[in-house]
């Protein structure tokens, strides 16, 4: 296990990134993985810098990891105040945001970045975050992903829906619809997206998105359907993400 201490100040954060980066990528994590764990991590020590020390008095953080059975783990040690997770309220992520209250995202981003997350405390030992990122070797083999092209609406909803239940008679449970040439999305095709991701949750499956159009983007962040639906900005990400939960 490899580990660095610094004063949990600011100025950590560039250090504790480079760190983190580096033992990604010699853990074998990909791109958006490494990307994850950096967010995750920084999230973490910000809130050490931010509240387990009083500001003219910072003292130390440890970051640690290791790698070992395809699980890359950090751990993140400060002898703070305790801190307590149960105590975080769910930030709100669904109301307009002049209405939100501030606080809690970076419990919310770290516990979806990451595939386990730990709390633990006491006195001797202060307190340990211990975060674990799955490794995945190679990207799933039983995505199928379908190109789309054109309009979305009442019209073309059904024989949309009639191909991708084609596939799904065939076996697909694991769909990834690529809607890059997507001009068009009515409130029709929406539905018909909603029940086909029905469908396959229900057999177990996924449905993904991915390479939206800004105006085609703009209709599920109006009908607050980005919360629902896991949207990617290429296909290639997407396939890869295909297990991993939402994020």
């Amino acid at each position: 296990m490899d580990s660095i201490t610094l004063t949990a100040d600011l100025d950590a954060l560039a250090k504790i990134s480079a760190f983190v980066t580096e033992a990604a990528e010699r853990a074998g994590l990909d791109e958006r993985a490494t990307w994850q764990v950096q967010l995750a991590v920084d999230e973490a020590a910000t809130n050490v810098i931010q509240h387990a020390y009083d500001a003219d008095a910072p003292g130390d953080l440890t970051l640690s990891w290791s790698c070992e059975n395809n699980r890359f783990t950090v751990t993140l040690r400060d002898y703070g105040r305790q801190f307590d997770p149960g105590s975080v309220p769910e930030p709100d992520i669904t109301s307009p945001l002049e209405e939100r209250q501030v606080g809690g995202l970076g419990l919310y981003l770290i516990t979806r970045l990451m595939d386990e997350v730990r709390f633990e405390f006491n006195p001797q030992g202060g307190n340990v975050l211990t975060m674990v990122k799955y490794i995945t070797a190679n990207p799933r083999d039983d995505v199928v992903v379908m190109p789309i092209k054109g309009r979305v609406d009442a019209v073309t909803a059904p024989q949309l829906n009639r191909e991708i239940h084609a596939q799904i008679d065939r076996g697909a449970r694991h769909v990834l619809l690529d809607l890059g040439e997507v001009s068009f999305l009515s409130s029709s095709g929406l539905r018909a997206l909603l029940l086909i991701r029905k469908e396959l949750m229900t057999l177990g499956g996924e449905l993904r998105l991915a390479a939206l159009q800004p105006q085609v983007h703009e209709v599920f962040t109006l009908t607050g359907f980005t919360q629902v639906f896991a949207i990617h900005a290429t296909v290639d990400e997407a396939r890869s993400s295909f297990g991993q939960g939402r994020a």
